[in-house]
């Protein structure tokens, strides 16, 4: 009997993996129909259509029109096909790397926020040994507060448009070692973010390696003035003294926190030993 060389509605719907009303519906509409139909009108299906109704699921995927599935499966253009196969997959190919990134960055906050949950505890002055670390920087020298949101905004936007540097990595800012010396601890001479690897541009520097004198400041940052100060006091005490500029990390910001009171802000300044 023919009907045994074919398949059923019901059972090539089970067979690719889509329901029957699916295949109703592709019919119905003249975008992928069955083999034959018999005297009663029931649709029936062969294997050798299988690869083009997989195709056509996985072109549905990609969120290629229907219309435009119908056209091709018309024309039974290979070249055409070729062509639209080639161009889903390297958008494709272009969404898994934003989304590879988008998880990297994801992650990378996740291990920050993780960092700062135990930064929480630490509420004395403390020094630490760090490595030399690549800093994406741009200057905010201004007295103009709308000038200087203006530049940071800026800032933002050029880390976003090169992923490199859009890695999640909370954005920071440097305060000259002679300000600091002069208790000027809101100069923000400029504005930086960390990146993993060097890469070719004029606005990347580095952290120096060396011991640095932190403290966790708690609140917003119009009160860091009172943690730096607790800070220098803590370093003059140690018999340090300071020798480069001051770091500040966001460690707990808008994001997690419910208030400003709830900040966390590690300040660094570089030291050394008094010999």
């Amino acid at each position: 009997m023919k009907n045994k060389e074919y398949f059923s509605t019901g059972e090539f719907a089970k067979l690719v993996n889509v329901s029957k009303q699916t295949l109703i519906y592709y019919d119905k509409y003249g975008i992928f129909s069955p083999m034959y139909k018999d005297e009663n009108n029931f649709r029936y299906y062969s294997l050798s259509q299988f690869e083009a109704l997989d195709t056509l699921i996985s072109l549905k995927e990609m969120g290629v029109p229907l219309k435009e599935i119908k056209e091709y499966l018309s024309d039974k253009d290979i070249e055409g096909l070729v062509e639209l196969l080639k161009n889903k997959n390297e958008a494709i190919k272009n969404q898994i790397n934003k989304l590879r990134h988008i998880s990297n960055k994801i992650e990378n906050k996740s291990l920050k926020l993780e960092k700062a949950i135990k930064q929480r505890l630490i509420k004395e002055p403390y020094f630490k040994r760090c490595d030399p670390t690549y800093i994406l920087t741009s200057s905010v020298e201004s007295k103009d507060y709308k000038e200087i949101m203006a530049k940071i905004i800026d800032f933002i936007n050029r880390c976003r448009e090169k992923e490199v540097f859009d890695n999640g990595n909370s954005i920071g800012g440097i305060i000259k070692k002679e300000d600091i010396l002069n208790e000027k601890f809101n100069n923000i001479n400029a504005i930086y973010i960390v990146i993993d690897n060097k890469t070719i541009t004029d606005d990347v520097n580095v952290k120096p390696k060396g011991i640095y004198a932190c403290i966790n400041h708690r609140g917003s940052y119009d009160t860091t003035h009172i943690s730096y100060k607790k800070l220098i006091d803590f370093i003059e005490q140690s018999g340090y003294e300071i020798i480069g500029d001051g770091y500040e990390n966001e460690l707990i910001g808008y994001l997690s926190a419910q208030s400003q009171e709830k900040y966390l802000i590690e300040l660094s300044i570089q030291v050394q030993k008094i010999k």
